[in-house]
């Protein structure tokens, strides 16, 4: 341990770092009481040996304090989120990279004025402005824009508010009109200027979308690249090659490098480090691309000064230098898969390599580190990204040993633009190789399991996957009884991981769980003694992967299968339902259609018992009692929406969840008589809450009611209020009874 203390330490800095983010964010006490503790604990080392560990612990501590500290305005968080909904005009300055968006862009603001009506407010934090256009914005530059500010929105599987937060960041800005007053000015002008020129000089080279591409293998800026092309790309795992990547940034580095060296000798590695620098802004300062000009730029500095370099040690003082600029990085996803992939390729590369050593080997080594880089990430991936390919490998095989000639001649296309007859020769070789890149995707894309879809990856499993992974790769350079120890390790350890997992899952508190299944609604009660599905969406293969993710492996009964209206919004999803029900809950009316019979019949042929409901029954089931709203005797069940079952969930603590499914405006009033209080939890009709009855919301929703939406993608979502939470953006919606 104490052989590398530089790596020890970088390495406590930064895991503590990340673990404050995650696990303890916005808590300014703990940090004063770490910085507090670390100095004793530092002045121990004196006298403790080894040293090390009480040096360790000590940095662990400041790391802690540096993610803590310094405290903001703790009531920003409560302040903000009142103004969602208000138009407000907005004047401020651009703090990070632009990003690409839906058509436009959207940036972080720093904001010096907010104006909402005739009134300026202050003390709500940074926004996130989004826009569509044409309007091109990059760091620095000072802004104006008018819209409607909204609560961020959050995204399934990934807790996107909380990351926004660690940029003080708690309402977003969806602009109407947007103007960028004064361009940013100085040195921090330059990348976007050098950006700007690379543009222009790839579109004027090259035709579409071979300009396209080139733009993002040499900037990693993704714009212009066709939907089908980029489908294509991400089925084949090529869709590194539109991203700013460590890989592109030691192309470059060996680049200037190379041209460098013959004229300055010696004197040549600050003006490279220099450049690198400038090619990672340009690019957009990914983490990729910062971490792999870190590592460079402190490789070649090594060598400059004729110290050795430690690999291990260079990523880890990347990693915490870059987390002491910014701890909310720990939330990133591509900081998070540019490290996790570097450390799997220096690890498995070399193995990988020696057993595909039978290949040429200018596709054995781009096959090795994909392969490894895939290995290193694959949780990551199957989390945040849904998919998995496993042809990734073939297709980087067969085009990563084009990428340097397509940066360097990207490059060399940009500087000789000036000469628009040379550039238009240079780009005839480079419009062929692009071509070939495209083509690649193309056909691998068409292959059978090109790309493997991931409904869900829960984080248990990847933590077993890594706890299976990390032993794994110690006992293959371990020998006797360490070698023993770590096998053991990679059985015992996720072993442990997933049976802890699936006891807790197994046990689950009551809960009602919204599922995401698009435009229709399902709705997951687990109470104390059972599990009732209500309803189930408009798609069979939506439903079967919602409760994959939502029940144990091993439960394939239902307690009870509730269907609430005929309309494929709620019965689709249960066409050749492969799960047991014991009862079938059905609204006591004449209803059309035959969907839902259908479904009936089928549960009834496994020995189920079916039961009408209408107004004025109780149901005891699954330690649940339901009470029934509608619909009344006699209510016309051949016109949409007057005989739903409405029902109100009420969990052995007394809290509620309220289903009123499609009920038009006179069933709504008319169940509302039966209503006795209001709603803890209550599931919105289709369109939203302004189809509730004034006397529905009257007597079902009070101040402290969570409103649940459930909807697919892409629809415009109107008429909700800014609290509601919503299955496009939230995913599956748990919540406590």
């Amino acid at each position: 341990m104490t052989r590398y203390p530089g790596l020890v330490l970088a390495l406590a800095w930064s895991v503590a770092i990340a673990a404050a983010v995650v696990l303890f964010p916005a808590q300014p006490v703990l940090g004063v009481v770490a910085i507090g503790a670390a100095i004793p604990i530092a002045v121990t080392a004196l006298v403790m040996r080894p040293a090390l560990i009480a040096l360790a612990l000590a940095v662990a501590l400041l790391g802690l304090g540096r993610a803590e500290l310094p405290p903001m305005d703790p009531l920003i968080p409560a302040r903000a989120p009142a103004f969602a909904g208000h138009i407000a005009a907005v004047s401020g300055r651009i703090a990070d990279d632009v990003q690409p968006a839906a058509a436009g862009g959207q940036a972080l603001v720093e904001p010096t004025t907010i104006l909402v009506g005739a009134t300026e407010v202050d003390r709500i934090g940074n926004l996130l402005v989004r826009w569509r256009g044409p309007a091109l914005a990059n760091f620095g530059d000072q802004i104006q824009a008018i819209g409607k500010l909204a609560l961020p929105r959050d995204l399934p599987d990934f807790d996107r508010r909380a990351y926004l937060a660690q940029r003080s960041v708690y309402l977003e800005l969806e602009a109407t009109s947007f103007d960028v007053v004064r361009a940013g000015a100085g040195l921090l002008a330059l990348p976007a200027l050098l950006r700007q020129r690379c543009i222009a000089a790839l579109d004027a080279a090259l035709p579409p979308p071979h300009s396209a591409v080139l733009l993002g293998i040499v900037l990693g800026i993704k714009q212009g690249i066709p939907a089908e092309l980029q489908q294509a790309l991400i089925a084949t795992g090529l869709i590194h090659l539109l991203v700013l990547s460590g890989l592109k940034v030691a192309v470059f580095a060996r680049i200037v490098r190379g041209a460098l060296a013959p004229l300055l000798g010696r004197f040549a590695t600050w003006p490279a480090l220099g450049l690198i620098a400038l090619y990672a802004l340009a690019g957009g300062a990914t983490p990729a691309a910062v971490r792999a000009s870190a590592m460079g730029g402190l490789a070649l500095a090594a060598a400059h000064i004729g110290r050795p370099t430690h690999v291990w040690t260079s990523l880890a003082f990347t990693a915490a230098a870059m987390l002491a600029w910014h701890p909310d990085l720990a939330w990133n996803v591509g900081f998070q898969l540019s490290f996790a992939g570097t450390a799997a390729i220096i690890l498995l590369t070399p193995a990988i390599a020696r057993r595909v050593a039978f290949l040429p080997h200018i596709i054995r080594e781009p096959f090795a580190v994909t392969c490894a880089a895939q290995i290193g990430t694959l949780p990551m991936m199957a989390s945040d990204f849904h998919v998995l390919s496993p042809v990734g490998p073939i297709a980087n095989a067969l085009t990563l040993p084009i990428l340097p000639v397509l940066v360097a001649g990207g490059l060399f296309l940009t500087a000789i633009s000036v000469v628009p007859s040379l550039a238009g020769l240079v780009a005839l070789p480079l419009a062929g190789l692009l071509a070939y890149v495209e083509h690649v995707a193309y056909v691998l894309a068409r292959i059978p399991g090109a790309a493997i879809t991931i409904p869900a990856f829960p984080s248990w499993l990847g933590l077993a996957y890594y706890s299976t992974l990390g032993p794994a790769i110690a006992g293959a350079h371990a020998h006797g009884t360490r070698r023993r120890v770590a096998i053991a390790a990679a059985v015992i350890a996720p072993t442990l991981i997933s049976a802890t997992a699936l006891v807790a899952w197994g046990n689950a508190p009551p809960q009602a769980i919204v599922l995401n299944v698009g435009d229709g609604q399902s709705v997951l009660l687990r109470g104390p003694r059972g599990t009732i599905l209500i309803d189930g969406g408009p798609s069979p293969a939506k439903l079967a992967d919602a409760l994959g993710t939502q029940l144990p492996p091993w439960q394939r009964r239902l307690d009870a299968l509730v269907i609430t209206a005929p309309g494929l919004g709620h019965v689709g999803g249960l066409a050749s339902f492969d799960r047991t029900a014991t009862t079938v809950l059905l609204p006591d009316a004449q209803l059309s259609g035959s969907a839902w019979r259908t479904a009936a019949l089928e549960q009834v042929t496994r020995r189920a018992s079916v039961h009408r409901l209408r107004a004025g029954m109780t149901v005891e089931i699954a330690g649940f009692r339901l009470d029934v709203l509608a619909p009344e005797m006699g209510a016309p069940g051949d016109i949409t929406g007057a005989a739903d079952l409405a029902i109100r969930a009420v969990a052995p603590d007394g809290r509620s969840f309220c289903d009123f499914s499609d009920l038009d405006l006179d069933g709504q009033t008319i169940a509302a008589a039966r209503v006795r209080d209001p709603c803890t939890y209550l599931l919105l009709p289709t369109e939203g809450k302004s189809t509730l009855s004034p006397d529905l919301e009257r007597v079902a929703v009070s101040s402290t009611t969570q409103l649940i939406a459930s909807r697919g993608p892409g629809r415009l979502a109107t008429g909700y209020p800014p609290n509601v939470l919503r299955t496009d953006q939230e995913g599956p919606i748990a919540l406590p009874l």
